[in-house]
């Protein structure tokens, strides 16, 4: 896949994947869902950890390269989310829907990725 394409997807990736967490966030603890989906620097975040998963499915195979894109795009904005921008919510909420997130991303990108032979 070029790396063109391969931005694209994982851009595309990141912000559905946003919508998905806000969506999990909203059932879960009733926050509005519109600033959340519209925040730009939850966007941001979201995008640049989903660009992440590029090198990752470019070197690994198959299932480790999808359980890795999960760990990572789970527990990197988890961090983030509570050491950076304070989040003031238990851990478990915070790994919980940054979860979410990581799964809708992951599961769009390996969906369209496709290794060069």
């Amino acid at each position: 896949m070029s790396l063109t394409r391969s931005v694209i997807v994982a851009v595309i990736a990141g912000i559905i994947g946003t919508i998905a967490n806000a969506i999990a966030i909203n059932i879960l603890a009733g926050a509005d869902v519109m600033p959340l989906i519209m925040s730009f620097g939850r966007n941001a975040v979201a995008v640049l950890i989903a660009l992440l998963l590029i090198p990752l499915f470019h070197r690994g195979t198959g299932a480790g390269a999808f359980f890795g894109g999960l760990a990572l795009l789970t527990v990197l904005p988890s961090l983030l989310a509570v050491y950076v921008f304070d989040a003031n919510a238990p851990w478990s909420f915070v790994l919980g829907v940054n979860f979410v997130y990581a799964l809708t991303a992951t599961i769009i990108f390996a969906a369209t990725y496709r290794k060069k032979s």
